[in-house]
């Protein structure tokens, strides 16, 4: 191997070293969390790759449910779970604290949906 590639070999894996303690220290409060690669559509580009963190089934019946509707109501999420709509709601608004979804409020009634390119 050449010195100049060695060089950035090791620059990259400092890096990466400071990465995953900034992830460490953010997800430390929250127990039994771990990094997984998932495949997630994205409108602009299709399929693409993020890491997301590993949800309990609960929440991730919510996220599959959403990512079918794409925008939702609870009531709509509740029927496609088979959930009541009060369950639907404590899981939303958890998802919504969690930053995967957003919660904005059309007329009368309040939708979820993916967050918008901007947050």
């Amino acid at each position: 191997m050449s010195k100049d590639f060695s060089v950035k070999l090791q620059r990259i894996e400092e890096k990466l070293d400071s990465i995953m303690k900034i992830l460490e220290e953010r997800l430390s409060p929250m127990k039994d969390v771990d990094v997984l690669p998932m495949k997630v559509d994205s409108p602009s580009s299709g399929q693409i790759n993020v890491y997301l963190l590993k949800l309990p089934d609960s929440l991730r019946q919510t996220m599959i449910a959403m990512g079918k509707l794409k925008e939702a109501t609870t009531s709509d999420i509740a029927k496609a779970t088979g959930r009541s709509r009060s369950v639907e709601s404590i899981h939303l608004n958890q998802l919504e604290r969690m930053g995967y979804i957003e919660k904005y409020r059309r007329g009368r009634k309040i939708f979820f949906r993916s967050p918008s390119p901007s947050k």
